[in-house]
């Protein structure tokens, strides 16, 4: 995998999240997604300090998103996750990998760098969570077909 597991939860948590701004608790989506509660409820409040998502503490409160979901990127949220130069530096580990030195893979990866970049700033939390409804309706047609 690329990126953390915490990237991941990060990721199917905000896809989760409702798009009318109502607040959902850390808990509840845990349960939800099947993920560990404690470990999410930490993910989540560093989205917090990335000011991708909004906490509110008491019964009515939780977290939600701070803009629609439409205008919040993957890129956003992998930057927050795993830093900023989560993409940077060479794929091997060589700290002197570069243009006068590259490593075997330097150049492949670069290529591939590009792409997995332009995909996670044109990627929106909507495109996740539109994916996940087509799954959720494929699992349904599935389901209904064994009958």
């Amino acid at each position: 995998m690329l990126f953390s597991t915490a990237t991941g939860y990060a990721l199917r948590a905000l896809a989760a999240l409702p798009e009318d701004g109502t607040f959902s608790l850390a808990k509840n989506l845990a349960s939800k997604l099947e993920l560990p509660g404690p470990y999410l409820a930490k993910i989540l409040q560093g989205l917090v300090q990335a000011d991708i998502l909004e906490s509110v503490r008491g019964p009515k409160g939780g977290f939600r998103l701070t803009r629609p979901s439409h205008r919040i990127t993957v890129g956003e949220v992998v930057a927050a996750m795993e830093g900023p130069e989560a993409m940077e530096g060479c794929i091997m580990g060589f700290p002197a990998c570069g243009g006068d030195h590259p490593c075997p893979l330097h150049d492949a990866w670069g290529a591939v760098k590009t792409q997995v970049t332009t995909s996670m700033t044109e990627a929106t939390i909507r495109d996740l969570q539109l994916m996940d409804l087509r799954h959720q309706k494929e699992g349904e047609g599935k389901r209904s077909n064994r009958g």
